[in-house]
């Protein structure tokens, strides 16, 4: 996305446009969005978490858009809904658009000359676009992005200064990557020799579904045989590393630092939060939430909230640590069915 600019919305327009109810003057201009405590009288801001409740009466801002559960404690303009996160997120859609990217291709831009460019795409100045691939419509390769041969760029994706697409990725419609990802270098496949190692050609893919966007500096390894596998509506931040073969579900979220070893199976829907470490060969159900630092080693076979990290020790003595944890599970859990049954012996 280029330097925004502000759209002018009035507040009853901004109301209509996201269709919720609202109160104030609805020809109020809004010159920006700003945060709670220093907004102005011409500016949104948006409240949603109860532990902001007390910066309403110091507000100064021009509107908010605020919890349903919230708005008879503020008397102010106001937009109300029952997800006033996500109603903000669409505001700013509407005052901050993206603007479109003119067709254009740079002179200094190097395209072989099988590679199939769509007229309405915009390439950069010293974009490389390799034998055999596809760049389809409202495409904008800004400078020095990297496509491999054979790579596809579905419709009206978006890649950022630097990034690198290697051979055979297929990215789908709407995607976004950010600066300096690397989608497609080979996944870390080595065979071990008395001597050293050999290394196992990577002949897999990567493949993005619609609507993916992948934070600045992450990596995602092409397969070793079969294919990295990113499904529609994923969400990657800065800094994660996705192994080869590891398959992610329709519009799970990562958050930075983050790194999933080969083969790992993750659900749809998931949540994970940053510095995960995922060991390979594992799978994650659907609908789990992961908490930041943890370390998961094992599969998770219903979806729930899971946090958990042990400091590095020998590993023996990790091990250890690790059985004798989960015998005293054992025996609170009997501790626990025995309190309750002696309580319900007794009231009879």
């Amino acid at each position: 996305m280029s330097a925004l600019a502000l759209v002018q919305y009035t507040l009853g327009e901004l109301a209509a446009a996201l269709q919720l109810p609202f109160r104030g003057d609805a020809a109020l201009v809004f010159r920006a969005i700003a945060p709670l405590l220093t907004a102005q009288e011409d500016e949104l801001s948006f409240l949603q978490d109860a532990k902001y409740l007390p910066l309403l009466s110091q507000t100064h801002a021009g509107a908010l858009i605020i919890s349903s559960t919230y708005v008879e404690q503020y008397s102010g303009p106001a937009i109300w809904t029952d997800n006033p996160y996500a109603s903000f997120a669409r505001a700013m859609q509407l005052l901050y658009p993206e603007v479109a990217a003119a067709p254009w291709r740079s002179p200094d831009a190097r395209i072989a000359a099988d590679a199939q460019v769509d007229p309405s795409a915009r390439i950069e100045d010293f974009v490389q676009i390799g034998a055999g691939a596809k760049i389809h419509a409202g495409v904008w390769l800004e400078s020095g992005v990297v496509i491999g041969p054979g790579v596809e760029i579905g419709a009206n994706s978006h890649l950022y200064p630097g990034v690198k697409i290697l051979a055979g990725s297929i990215l789908g419609e709407q995607c976004i990557i950010h600066s300096n990802a690397v989608i497609g270098a080979d996944g870390f496949g080595f065979a071990q020799t008395g001597v050293g190692y050999e290394k196992i050609p990577q002949v897999g893919r990567v493949i993005l579904g619609t609507g993916v966007e992948i934070g600045a500096n992450t990596c995602i390894d092409r397969g070793a045989l079969a294919d990295t596998i990113i499904g529609a509506g994923v969400k990657i931040d800065n800094l994660v590393q996705i192994g080869h073969n590891v398959e992610i579900g329709a519009d799970t979220v990562i958050a930075g630092q983050t790194g999933i070893a080969g083969s790992t199976k993750i659900g749809r829907r998931c949540r994970i939060g940053g510095q995960v470490g995922f060991a390979g060969h594992i799978t994650i159900a659907d609908g789990t939430m992961i908490a930041g630092q943890s370390a998961i080693t094992h599969d998770i076979r219903q979806a729930g909230v899971y946090s958990g990290v042990i400091p590095a020790q020998e590993v023996r003595r990790w091990r250890r640590t690790v059985a004798q944890l989960n015998r005293l599970d054992g025996i609170l859990r009997r501790l626990r069915g025995t309190t309750g049954n002696t309580s319900d012996s007794s009231s009879t």
